[in-house]
């Protein structure tokens, strides 16, 4: 199976490296990376051009998902995924996401363990998401995190491209869409990615908390014709998990 990584960056510098080295330095090999940079005014690409990257564009473009559907057009595998440049795979993610497709050919969607970790690459904590479950899903309890997804290439072809006018929850859409067209979805008990906190990403600044609260209430509310009931219970969840973030920051654990 050979594997297929979007890259999508901008002003990337100060991260791009741990995030190519490691798709770079895999242990699996079958793979190929396309990096879609969004006109860098900083070192990006400079450091980009150090790695054996199958196809590189600098243009200006309207955002991250319209960046994801440009490498979209340029890759050929059998399995794809995107991984932003300031997120990171572990070393075996690649041969574990393989195995595990061979291994079950009835999933078409995976996700699995990850690490958060902060601005400098130090470890804040493991994070072990649940099996999942379409109706946590549905009503945002739960939703696989990004750098650990990984599909088939006849999802893509069935679902699409990204919803260019998302800005925050493009890869909440893309799943919906997916499972609404009736793809398995399949959770690896073992670690695939590291998600980096910092205030420079947008999903984590916290004067978009609200905006992305509502991209992403939209987005499911939409997809599955929420009742008041399931609006209700999808503002439940949230609430829980401000206020676990909140009890999580006072006992320091940093995130």
């Amino acid at each position: 199976m050979k594997i297929s990584i979007i890259t999508p960056t901008y002003n990337s510098a100060a991260y791009i490296k741990d995030t190519l080295d490691s798709i770079h330095q895999q242990t699996y090999r079958n793979f190929e990376h396309v990096v879609i940079d969004g006109l860098s005014t900083d070192n990006t690409l400079e450091i980009v051009k150090n790695y054996d990257i199958k196809k590189v564009i600098s243009e200006k473009d309207s955002g991250q998902s319209n960046a994801i559907n440009k490498g979209f057009g340029l890759i050929d595998g059998d399995i794809f995924a995107w991984q932003n440049g300031d997120d990171l795979y572990t070393p075996d993610a690649f041969q574990i996401v393989t195995d595990y497709f061979t291994a079950n050919p009835e999933v078409d969607i995976v996700y699995g363990y990850y690490q958060m970790i902060d601005e400098q690459g130090d470890w804040l904590c493991d994070v072990q998401p649940i099996e999942w479950n379409s109706w946590l899903f549905i009503h945002g309890r739960f939703c696989p995190v990004q750098p650990t997804v990984f599909w088939r290439r006849r999802v893509s072809e069935a679902v699409g491209l990204l919803d260019e006018s998302l800005y925050f929850c493009m890869d909440v859409d893309f799943y919906a869409k997916a499972l609404k067209q009736g793809f398995t979805y399949g959770r690896i008990p073992q670690f695939l990615g590291k998600f980096r906190v910092h205030q420079e990403s947008k999903t984590q600044n916290k004067s978009n908390r609200q905006k992305h609260y509502n991209e992403y209430k939209k987005v499911l509310s939409t997809h599955f014709a929420f009742s008041t009931l399931d609006s209700l219970i999808f503002d439940l969840f949230q609430q829980r998990a401000r206020i676990t973030s909140v009890v999580k920051q006072k006992l320091s654990f940093r995130f």
